[in-house]
């Protein structure tokens, strides 16, 4: 494991090394160095990414996606992440280091948690890793540790292993339910397989679609309720590589009306986004509902349906599409306003209703 260990530092940036910004909540406080971060906003190694009290998903070049807590940093490596304070969840292939640990994946889903004697916590929701201990950034000569999924293990400031325990559901449903997976709408690129390994271990603890699970946004909810007390059937979470795409294209769009501070859009990007997906997936954008900028205090879910709802446009687009199968919702919240904006989606056969 030596010769493969590359200690984040000031040398130049190793290509292929870097981290795209996939999202941010709870305002705007995510930093790429000194410089505030927005959407789709690279980072390249070895810079130092930070949020104070927001939270934000990086995806990474290797594929994976990392949700990071409020008060978190960590800098950019060649050959993993170095994490300094604070809470990170790790979706797919992606090696983390802490001052005294490298945490190494094929592919798994994990979270870190650094505490503040220089202790931290590895949480490893499924799949595998390994544990390394570190001495100035190098491994020290001894066997690795593995930590098999369903298991949470705390790690002493050098790195030594102070006790492991089993997850029990209590656990799952805790961590589901807390801020590295609640109001994210940006996928897990592991979430499938986290859902799956959970359907065998605890059935029950999550939702039969992990889209659902982590996405249970409030907008869907109530649009969902409405839906039910008009006799329609819940529109459902969209499958998570669309979900990839639906957000690429809003990403930009929420950042303009932000800026613009009104409704108005490209439409033309809209139309090249629907008939992108036309002829490339079995559902294709048919319609949007937008939520103007407003400010992010006033943002209340139920407030913003029933307002919708009393419009006749929209009424029709969100209960009265018979085609419409899938929603999906992103939002936007930056220097105290918010925006948001759902897609709904409907089989590409047959045409748009």
């Amino acid at each position: 494991m030596a010769a493969g260990l590359a200690w984040p530092s000031g040398s130049a940036a190793s290509p292929g090394t870097s981290a795209v910004v996939q999202e941010i909540l709870d305002g705007s406080e995510l930093f790429i160095e000194r410089r505030q971060a927005r959407l789709k906003e690279e980072a390249f190694t070895p810079e130092l990414v930070r949020t104070l009290n927001s939270r934000g998903q990086l995806g990474f070049a290797s594929g994976a996606a990392g949700r990071l807590n409020r008060f978190t940093q960590l800098r950019l490596g060649s050959t993993c992440f170095l994490l300094s304070s604070g809470q990170i969840l790790v979706s797919g292939p992606q090696n983390g280091c802490t001052r005294s640990s490298r945490l190494s994946t094929r592919g798994t889903n994990y979270l870190v948690t650094l505490l503040d004697d220089g202790a931290s916590e590895v949480t490893v929701l499924e799949g595998s890793l390994e544990l390394q201990r570190l001495a100035d950034g190098r491994p020290l000569d001894e066997a690795p540790i593995l930590v098999a999924g369903g298991n949470r293990v705390g790690l002493s400031s050098q790195g030594n292993v102070l006790w492991q325990r089993p997850l029990t559901a209590a656990d799952y449903a805790a961590i589901l339910q807390g801020p590295l997976f609640q109001g994210f709408t940006a996928p897990l690129p592991g979430m499938a397989a986290l859902e799956a390994f959970l359907q065998r271990r605890f059935p029950g603890v999550i939702p039969a679609s992990a889209r659902a699970t982590a996405s249970s946004d409030p907008l869907v909810e109530t649009i969902n309720r409405f839906r039910r007390q008009g006799g329609r059937p819940a529109l459902q979470p969209l499958p998570e590589a669309m979900a990839a795409q639906n957000a690429a294209y809003l990403a930009p769009v929420l950042e303009g009306m932000l800026n613009s501070v009104d409704c108005d859009h490209d439409r033309s990007r809209w139309g090249a986004f629907q008939d992108r997906m036309a002829a490339s997936a079995d559902l294709m954008p048919t319609s949007e509902v937008i939520a103007c900028p407003m400010p992010a205090g006033a943002w209340d879910p139920e407030v913003i349906v029933s307002r919708w709802m009393g419009s006749p446009l929209h009424t029709q687009i969100l209960l009265n599409r018979p085609r419409a199968r899938s929603i999906d919702c992103l939002r936007l919240v930056r220097s105290g306003r918010a925006v948001a904006i759902c897609t709904l989606w409907s089989p590409v056969a047959g045409g748009t209703p």
